[in-house]
């Protein structure tokens, strides 16, 4: 099994990279956080170091199978990845999308049993925020403790301000933060495609109404 790899980046995306190594060319999935570290790298053709999880992704067809590889540049990274993603269902796909607070953050907010942050990272609902606190409460301390700062997940930066604006809307209608958040994220999951805050305030009250309907 591949734990490690070290090689020079050869094709980047916010998503994938692929490492050069011995005349071998490995595609891993990464967190779209660490981009920004791997296109530094790759502009100054440095060699690099990716601490690897392995996983079988389920292709279309039955019994079509596919060997993954995810790659971190950190190994405390990579440990609280592998205990996170223990939960069924979190997937691997779903989990790298999930990390958009700091690996801290989540820990704290598991051994807190605090299910509303865990509900403000993308694709985690009530119930499977619910499930990770059972799971894993108890077993993330040392991972509260981490120094990091940035989260592993990166939010694109109009998203970001979308997400930023739409909640102060919310707050003058005197709604607090924490419910906020859940409804905004409810429906940018719903409307992936809206553009501006008062689209995205128009998909909340569609969203609000059928669901008092």
């Amino acid at each position: 099994m591949i734990s490690q790899i070290t090689g020079k980046v050869s094709r980047l995306t916010e998503e994938t990279v692929s490492l050069y190594l011995n005349g071998m060319h490995y595609d891993l999935h990464i967190p779209s956080g660490l981009y920004p570290k791997l296109r530094e790298a790759a502009e100054k053709s440095a060699e690099i170091t990716l601490h690897t999880l392995y996983f079988i992704e389920a292709g279309d067809r039955k019994n079509y199978h596919y060997p993954k590889l995810i790659g971190f540049t950190n190994m405390i990274d990579k440990e609280f990845f592998q205990l996170f993603t223990t939960v069924g269902g979190l997937g691997m796909k779903k989990g790298l999308k999930s990390l958009t607070l700091p690996i801290r953050e989540i820990a704290t907010a598991i051994e807190m049993r605090d299910t509303a942050t865990l509900q403000r990272l993308p694709g985690i609902g009530g119930r499977l925020a619910d499930k990770v606190v059972a799971e894993l409460s108890g077993k993330m301390a040392r991972f509260a403790l981490d120094k990091g700062e940035q989260p592993l997940t990166s939010v694109t930066k109009e998203k970001a301000n979308l997400f930023a604006e739409a909640i102060e809307v919310l707050m003058q209608l005197q709604y607090n933060r924490v419910a906020a958040e859940q409804m905004i994220e409810r429906a940018m999951k719903m409307n992936p495609k809206v553009k501006d805050t008062e689209e995205l305030i128009s998909a909340i009250f569609r969203m609000e109404a059928g669901t008092k309907g």
